[in-house]
């Protein structure tokens, strides 16, 4: 039996050529729906905060997650909430989200997004 990989395609942002950049991305996303960004200017020990809060909040009981329910596009949608592709199944989509908008800028728009209680969940000062 042989196994094949997708391999994914990798976009630098550090291109100067913002149109084939932007192309590169739209096609990344129909061929694949998965892309890695290289030069993309977001430190490593931000990146692995991020992750390590991620972890964090994923790891709290269903009721507390459910205490940020999603609404506005921001905030939690629980394991099968979700159906991308209702032709697929009926079920559902097989993951759990936490979706979060801009933090600073357009008005009142980053008031939309709901954080946990402090001390369950350390969200970065960046992230508010």
């Amino acid at each position: 039996m042989t196994v094949s990989t997708a391999k994914l395609p990798v976009i630098d942002l550090s291109s100067p050529d913002r149109l084939s950049t932007a192309n590169s991305i739209r096609q990344a996303c129909v061929d694949y729906g998965f892309f890695y960004l290289a030069n993309h200017g977001v430190e490593e020990e931000l990146i692995e905060i991020a992750f390590e809060e991620s972890r964090k909040f994923f790891s709290l009981p269903l009721d507390e997650k459910m205490k940020l329910p999603r609404k506005e596009h921001r905030g939690y949608s629980p394991l099968y909430a979700e159906n991308l592709d209702p032709d697929s199944s009926s079920k559902g989509d097989s993951k759990e989200a936490f979706y979060v908008g801009p933090v600073r800028g357009s008005g009142n728009k980053a008031e939309l997004n709901q954080w946990p209680s402090p001390g369950t969940v350390i969200i970065p000062q960046c992230f508010r």
